[in-house]
């Protein structure tokens, strides 16, 4: 019999305790806690709760309710510490991915993409950008380089863009770029993309693609606290914000403008991409030149055509060399 008295006593104990925990129980359970067992205390009395009455004594009553406290207080205490603990923190934003969606809008503007926005540089991006360079008659084959991006801002009628803002944040925040977030895809840019692409053991043409993106978005997870040196991977910095991208068969190359003027539908600008120099003067008529000098080049081209926007993109095409080659340049000019 004492053993029944005491199981008959700690079954009331339970069972009061669990009244009394009624209200925290909602709480407790929304938490995480415990599962049901609160409620399989209260509901497993069937016959005997006609004898857990007489059996409870006002001592037993004032020990059940000061446990009652004492056990709810703890409960509570528990909840909110929980709380506090387990709250994870906000995920920073993936500028590469951010970067792959504004690339992908801006093509949609342009006419050239009716996939998903969704910041997979995959192959309906791909052949996006494929369809844009075959219309801005570049070179075809659907990765975004420094020429394809100031043809997507010259078609835009825009001085910059987001996607290269996002792609040169990605590199600062990685440690390959120490220059301006200013969009402009100048050799600052080309040249911390080449550093990355050279540590990620993937083609170094400085250029965004596919390859790249999908290198990038795996390296931004793991990316450092911080960068030492001003910027460890070894880019450069485009320190003018005016640039110049040059393409034809015989060179390909962004240049830094350190002088550029547009005045009345005519451009004189010089510029220079490590030891290789640019001239542009299309102020003569006729005689108006691009000349590229250094690094093994000398080559004097003749404008044939001119386009500027009102907000200092151009556009030059002409023919150089004894094979007349055909070349293309755009570019921006801010003063």
């Amino acid at each position: 019999m004492a053993g029944a008295n005491v199981g008959l006593m700690t079954s009331f104990r339970t069972l009061s305790a669990a009244a009394a925990l009624a209200g925290a129980s909602v709480l407790i359970a929304g938490c995480g806690f415990g599962g049901g067992t609160t409620t399989v205390t209260v509901t497993s009395t069937t016959g005997g709760s006609s004898n857990l009455a007489p059996t409870s004594t006002t001592a037993t009553t004032g020990t059940t309710s000061t446990a009652t406290t004492s056990t709810a207080t703890t409960a509570t205490t528990a909840t909110v510490a929980s709380t506090t603990t387990t709250t994870p923190a906000k995920p920073k934003p993936d500028p590469v991915k951010q970067a792959n969606m504004a690339l992908q809008k801006d093509l949609a503007t342009l006419g050239f993409y009716n996939g998903p926005i969704n910041g997979v540089y995959g192959p309906q991006t791909k052949a996006a950008v494929s369809s844009f360079q075959k219309a801005a008659q570049l070179p075809v084959d659907g990765i975004a380089g420094p020429q394809t991006w100031a043809a997507i801002n010259l078609a835009l009628g825009n001085p910059n863009t987001d996607a290269v803002e996002l792609l040169q944040t990605a590199l600062t925040g990685l440690c390959y770029y120490d220059g301006a977030i200013d969009g402009v895809a100048g050799s600052g840019t080309e040249q911390a993309l080449i550093a990355f692409q050279k540590k990620a053991g993937i083609t170094a043409d400085g250029r965004y693609g596919p390859a790249t993106a999908n290198a990038l978005a795996k390296a931004w997870p793991n990316r450092p606290a911080s960068c030492s040196g001003g910027g460890s991977g070894g880019g450069g910095s485009n320190t003018s914000g005016e640039t110049a991208t040059l393409g034809s068969p015989a060179i390909q190359r962004t240049f830094d403008l350190s002088s550029c003027t547009v005045t009345r539908g005519t451009i004189f600008a010089t510029g220079s991409s490590g030891s290789v120099n640019l001239g542009v003067d299309t102020t003569g008529g006729s005689n108006a030149q691009v000349v590229v000098k250094g690094g093994g080049y000398g080559l004097q081209g003749t404008v044939k055509k001119v386009s500027i926007s009102s907000n200092g993109q151009f556009r030059l095409s002409g023919t150089w060399g004894n094979n007349n080659q055909a070349f293309t340049m755009v570019g921006t000019c801010d003063n």
